[in-house]
Order: C-alpha cells, then sequence, then structure tokens
C-alpha cells in the first residue's frame, strides 16, 4: 500500500455552467438496465424530468414504458445522443419546434449540439454554478475549464467570481451573440469535427461493428475558416476530434493553412483514436493535447460498436509519451468531460485502466492533472497495486469548501 499527498486537480475539458444547471437531473450512470433508469426518473419531481449519463451499451429507452412516464428528457452519458419520450415531445415542441422535430437525427444533432444543451440549461441557470463549484471542490477538483459557455450570465459569474478557477471556452455562433464583458472573460474558441463513440458518430477511418464511420461535421474548407476566426477573435482554439479521421483532417487542415502559432495556439480536445503518425505530425504542428483518462473504460464498454483494434488503440498515453514525446502538463493535459468528476474516479481510470497502454504514472498524471501546489487543499491518496484500488480523501481549503 502506497501512501502520497498531492494537489488538487485542474479539470481541463468539462461544462460546469451545463453540468450545474443539470443538477436536478437524475444521474443514470449506475444504470445498467432500462428498468433501473426508468425507475430513477420516476422519481424526478416537475412538469419536466431531466435525466443524464444514460449509456446505449447497455441499454436503450424507447417504446411504451419510457413513453408512460410523465414528460422526461434525457442525455446520454457523450453528451451527443438523446432520447424524448412521447409526452416531453408533446410538451416542448412549441418552444423548441425544431429540437423536437430533429432530435432523432443524429446528424442535425452533432450540428446543433449548443441549441439542445440550451433546452436542458434552461431549467437552471447560472445561480446554480457557485454549488456546483463547492461540489467539485469537495470531490478534489479546484480549477475547471467550461468548453461550452453558453450565455453571458454564465461567463460573467465564472469570469469573475472564479477568476483564477476557471478558463472559459465558447462555440464561435455563441461568442458572437455575446455582450462585450463576456467576451473578455472567453478565453478561446470550441468547435467539433466529429461527434462521441457513445452515439457511434465519432469519425473512423475503418467502419464501426455494424457499418458506418461516424460523421464528419464540416469540409476541410469549413474548417479552416474556423481556424482563421479563432485566430481572429481570441487567438485559441479547441478542437473536438475523438475518431482517427477527425483527427486525419484536423491534422490535413492546419498542415496546409501553416498558421503562426504565435497567431494560433491549437488544443485538439480528446484525441482517443490518435495513432503514432499522427501523433507525430501533432507534435511538428506544435498541437496541445487535452484528454480523458476516465474514456480508457471506453475500450472495455464499446465492445459492442469498436472492432478490436480500435478498442486496444483507444487513448494511447504510452506511445504518446514514450515514443511520439507528449510531455504531461505541457502539450499533454486532462480532464474528465464530468464523466464523471473528481479525484478518485480520475486516479483509477488513470493508474489501472484495462489496457496497459493506457497507464499513467503518478508523476506523469501530478504533471497533466494537478495544480502547482498545495495552497488549494490536497488529495490523500493510498494505492494498492495487489487489488488494483486507489482511494482518496480532500484535504484542506476545499474540503471545508465543499462542506458549505
Amino acid at each position: 500500500m502506497m501512501k502520497i499527498r498531492m494537489p488538487l486537480l485542474r479539470d481541463s475539458h468539462t461544462h460546469v455552467s451545463f453540468y450545474a444547471a443539470l443538477g436536478a437531473a437524475a444521474d443514470l450512470s449506475a444504470c445498467r438496465t432500462a428498468a433501473a433508469a426508468l425507475a430513477l426518473i420516476k422519481k424526478r419531481p416537475g412538469p419536466l424530468a431531466l435525466a443524464r449519463g444514460w449509456n446505449n451499451a447497455y441499454y436503450d429507452l424507447r417504446g411504451a414504458a419510457f413513453d408512460r412516464l410523465g414528460p422526461a428528457v434525457v442525455c446520454n452519458v457523450s453528451l451527443h445522443s438523446f432520447r424524448f419520450n412521447a409526452p416531453a415531445r408533446a410538451a416542448l415542441k412549441i418552444r423548441f419546434p425544431d429540437i423536437v422535430a430533429n432530435i432523432d437525427d443524429q446528424a442535425w444533432v452533432e450540428n446543433n449540439l449548443n441549441r439542445v444543451f440550451g433546452l436542458f440549461t434552461a431549467a437552471g441557470g447560472a445561480e446554480a454554478i457557485p454549488a456546483y463549484m463547492e461540489r467539485l471542490a469537495a470531490l478534489g477538483v479546484w480549477a475547471a475549464d467550461d468548453m461550452l459557455v453558453s450565455d453571458d450570465e454564465a461567463a460573467l459569474l465564472l469570469g469573475r467570481r472564479y477568476a483564477g478557477r476557471a478558463r472559459l471556452w465558447t462555440e464561435p455562433d455563441v461568442y458572437r451573440k455575446l455582450g462585450p464583458a463576456a467576451r473578455a472573460a472567453i478565453g478561446g474558441l470550441k468547435f467539433f469535427t466529429d461527434g462521441a463513440l457513445g452515439a457511434r458518430t465519432a469519425a473512423l477511418l475503418r467502419p464501426y461493428r455494424g457499418g458506418g464511420r461516424g460523421l464528419l461535421l464540416h469540409s476541410e474548407v469549413e474548417l479552416g475558416k474556423l481556424f482563421k476566426l479563432a485566430a481572429r477573435l481570441t487567438g485559441r482554439a479547441a478542437v473536438h476530434a475523438i475518431g482517427d479521421a477527425a483527427l486525419e483532417q484536423v491534422l490535413r487542415v492546419l498542415e496546409r493553412l501553416a498558421v503562426p502559432r504565435r497567431s494560433l495556439r491549437v488544443r485538439v480536445e480528446h484525441a482517443q483514436l490518435i495513432t503514432q503518425e499522427q501523433a507525430r505530425r501533432a507534435r511538428r504542428l506544435g498541437l496541445a493535447l487535452c484528454m480523458q483518462p476516465n474514456f480508457s473504460g471506453d475500450s472495455a464498454c464499446y465492445a459492442d460498436r469498436l472492432p478490436s483494434a480500435y478498442l486496444r488503440a483507444n487513448n494511447p498515453f504510452r506511445m504518446l509519451i514514450d515514443k511520439a514525446g507528449f510531455v504531461p502538463g505541457e502539450d499533454l493535459l486532462f480532464g474528465s468531460d464530468g464523466m464523471p468528476h473528481g479525484a478518485a474516479p480520475a486516479l483509477q481510470a488513470a493508474l489501472f485502466p484495462p489496457c496497459p497502454g493506457q497507464r499513467l504514472t503518478l508523476g506523469e498524471f501530478r504533471a497533466g492533472y494537478c495544480l502547482p501546489n498545495l495552497e488549494a487543499g490536497w488529495l490523500d491518496l493510498k494505492v494498492d497495486e495487489a487489488k488494483r484500488k486507489v482511494s482518496v480523501k480532500v484535504g484542506g481549503p476545499a474540503a471545508a469548501a465543499g462542506r458549505k
């Protein structure tokens, strides 16, 4: 048993304002059957039951049993797929006609993700953010990047009250609608090149089991225009690319554009299926990768959709560090995407993943995921190699903040 103390986390990829607004939503992440999920949704009060964390590797939510509930809207664990039951469609069609009409069209959803998020966040608001930041502190997360700030209120609250703890990103369309003060709080633009493995929309070079290769959301010309826009407006871009086909498109566009690094700093979000050849090209371009150790679990739960070669290639941290030369804390950053939040699941996934090539050392984890010191608090770890288990206790000011 090894005991060690390390600083709290900086979660470099999550959605603080979105998850805060969903504070009252049913959490389905532990459900492995439709019956268990339906039972939790049924307990939600109010005119519209919200739920998140549904994993379609285990079950789906369709049909009579789902429709017998009151109005219910469910978000997939990937944040890229949704289920509305018949009563919800009837209740929402006047206020959100386009969303109700297109929610089963996955290509439309991927191209209008922030609009769908808006339906969920309409039930909450920025006033829920302080309580959620306290919750994150109790879980060992002191600082976080909010990757899709959706309005002025959230941007101003996070940018002012949590200056130094929150870094803010948003999509180009949202950025244009923000007021001057909110724009000043935004650190960079975020855009998507593909979807997610959970929705079978991450863009792959080889087909999924059962067919299909996912979705590329932009042409190369369109993607190039987005990078140029980011260079002009914020100087920073975070580009979502999970599949190897999406990564290939990003690399080709940036190699062709040759935008000077002083004009645009680019982070690739997720990069789960990056190949060694792509990793070396990314290093030559000066790109940073922001990846999620907890997504290593996709190698176990998505065997229903990914060929075995992709399961083994997912989250190839050892290749990235040992062969391609990425350095945790410099051009390799870590976050959770809120799936789930917290130091305990992050450490468990990093130290004891499904595949050996996904394992990080404690030093690498600390460099890429932790604050530089113990001022805000600390994590007391117990690491049991024999049982492949990590336990975490949060201490210091963060623990006190989480008890408020």
